[in-house]
């Protein structure tokens, strides 16, 4: 029996010292990588001005032609959209640019039904939990999600949970140094699939309110940036587009640009547009919202 004991009682030392180092080389892999993703490329950006910043889900990464913005107002852009992203990965990245110094005069926030979703995305709040310990804005900004202890206290937990982006393959590409296809410095990654209608929709009903609207707008007043809200284009095929309407009652600034472009020629599916589609609807949102600024 004491043998057995001392088995289990070595073999959970033994692990729990393996799941240290791990967790050691695995957050140092991930600190000190070339950024692989936008998270990591903005927790390196620091002290630039950057005019004009597009955040959002993939409906600002595949839409927003950065250098198409540069070159109709000469200001600098950055597109910030991220797959999947939410409007609490916005209110993240907002926290980002002011900490390191990163200046900007207006940010543009793609708001669609995410306005009916209050906890990270996916993708971005997976992207961010490396650096949990290491980063106060980070650590602050998670701490009120229900797996925040498991993920700060507990070695190599949130690695092994999940793997699917923070695993051996994305720790190893990080150790080599491969780069990502996206320009982070530009953000766009254009889409250019035949249309394909998957029959979209947006939601009946719409929240009361969101705490991230909240947060963002109390974050930019006392910066001094002034915040655009806008939805980009759906095709004709949409279901349930008076839920912008309803969007309208609750977004300050909000500019509505879903029914803007009407032929399917220019969307890979309902909710995205191609990489024609990106030119001609960041040209109408400039001439809307920028032409001033020529």
């Amino acid at each position: 029996m004491k043998k057995f004991i001392k088995y289990i009682v070595a073999l959970v030392v033994i692990t729990l010292l393996s799941m240290i180092a791990l967790d050691c080389i695995y957050t140092y892999a991930y600190e000190n990588a070339i950024p692989r993703n936008k998270t990591q490329y903005l927790l390196k950006l620091r002290n630039e001005t950057i005019d004009y910043v597009f955040l959002g889900s993939s409906r600002v990464e595949n839409h927003i032609v950065t250098k198409l913005v540069e070159e109709k107002t000469g200001k600098k852009a950055l597109n910030l959209g991220v797959q999947g992203g939410r409007l609490d990965d916005v209110s993240l990245m907002i926290k980002f640019l002011i900490n390191n110094k990163v200046k900007t005069e207006k940010v543009f926030i793609q708001v669609d039904y995410l306005y009916n979703f209050e906890n990270p995305s996916t993708i971005v709040g997976t992207e961010s939990l490396p650096y949990i310990r290491s980063n106060k804005i980070i650590s602050k900004h998670r701490e009120p999600n229900p797996d925040f202890n498991l993920n700060y206290y507990i070695p190599f937990y949130r690695y092994g949970v999940n793997d699917f982006k923070l695993g051996f393959r994305e720790f190893f590409n990080c150790v080599i140094g491969k780069r990502s296809k996206v320009n982070f410095a530009d953000g766009f990654d254009p889409r250019n699939e035949k249309f394909s209608n998957k029959g979209a929709n947006l939601p009946d009903s719409i929240n009361n309110q969101n705490k991230n609207i909240e947060e963002i707008n109390s974050i930019c007043k006392q910066n001094n940036i002034d915040v655009v809200y806008f939805c980009a284009p759906f095709c004709n095929e949409m279901k349930n587009l008076y839920f912008l309407d309803k969007l309208k009652n609750k977004l300050p600034n909000f500019i509505d640009f879903s029914r803007t472009i009407k032929s399917n020629k220019y969307f890979k599916d309902c909710a995205h547009l191609n990489g024609k589609g990106a030119q001609v609807f960041t040209q109408k949102l400039i001439d809307s919202c920028l032409v001033s600024h020529k």
